[in-house]
């Protein structure tokens, strides 16, 4: 064996005897964090009311949200995140007085800037800020000068977990990040509501806009829209389907199908049975959804 290569084996040695004791102590946490996780579970199964007991309702809701609280550490930003799609935002070099107009005309209290291209976000306008503005210069939108209202964009990872998120939420006292994914591309915007309604369902304010998005029909299957994300399809159905590597339903059935379908055409995935009833350009627009037969009847 040559000098060179039992330098290497002498390295790799030195290597693995610093490497394998922080595999061994990672390991052990995460074992006793299963467990841990476990231990939790089953205590909620074990408050659970039994099967048919009228009365049990408020304890099934509490067991529901504290298994959500736990499934913070698992659930990405990613995938309960509003999709650069369906972002709202205003072009930062628009006339004062037209930005006003657009900014109160939103559903949404904090609207992103752009400059040169949306996706170059330069900025969060607050409304009560744009209002407090408006008002110290005498009712007179005409000449504010809207980069120094608006604060500076935070941005956080896709791939950061909705715990963790929680908590940067809480050390920033933020309510709103834009979302980038690992080359910076901007994916969307994620809010403190939304970390919020992944523990206690859907928050629906006097202000938010109506989505309907969802149809139920006779035959037990479900119209939706192909950007509905597939939690809370799952959330307001009570259905099971996976959310690991997708967020809406359109990207279930194109992770799946792995090609772009065309009208008409009818998958089986996971149980269910997802038909494209309509399509934009490249975009699955709305499917026909059919679950498994026990949980039509669920729903």
């Amino acid at each position: 064996m040559s000098p060179t290569a039992i330098g290497l084996l002498a390295l790799a040695a030195s290597l693995a005897a610093v490497v394998a004791p922080l595999v061994a102590l990672w390991v052990r946490r995460h074992i006793a964090k299963l467990d841990r996780d476990a231990a939790l579970l089953q205590a909620i199964d074990d408050r659970l009311p039994a099967e048919g007991d009228k009365d049990g309702g408020d304890l099934r809701e509490e067991s529901a949200m504290l298994r959500a609280i736990l499934d913070l550490s698992e659930v990405t930003v990613g995938q309960v995140m509003t999709s650069r799609r369906d972002i709202v935002a205003v072009e930062a070099d628009l006339p004062a007085a037209r930005l006003v107009d657009e900014i109160l005309s939103s559903p949404y209290t904090r609207i992103p800037l752009w400059r040169n291209s949306p996706d170059e976000i330069i900025g969060v306008l607050h409304a009560k800020a744009l209002l407090r503005a408006v008002r110290a210069a005498g009712g007179m939108a005409a000449g504010l000068d809207i980069d120094r209202i608006a604060q500076r964009p935070w941005f956080v990872p896709e791939t950061r977990t909705l715990a963790d998120q929680l908590q940067a939420f809480r050390r920033r006292r933020e309510h709103f990040a834009l979302v980038v994914d690992e080359y910076g591309t901007l994916r969307g915007i994620v809010t403190l509501e939304d970390v919020l309604e992944e523990i206690v369902g859907d928050i629906v304010d006097e202000h938010d806009p109506i989505v309907f998005g969802l149809k139920r029909q006779q035959d037990g299957s479900v119209i939706v829209d192909g950007k509905l994300p597939v939690r809370d399809l799952n959330r307001t159905l009570g259905w099971n389907l996976p959310t690991d590597g997708w967020a809406s339903i359109a990207g279930l059935v194109l992770h799946e199908a792995r090609s772009l379908p065309e009208v008409g055409q009818a998958f089986a995935f996971f149980g269910y049975r997802f038909e494209v009833l309509k399509k934009q350009r490249q975009r699955i627009a709305e499917l026909r959804v059919t679950p498994p037969a026990g949980e039509s009847d669920a729903a």
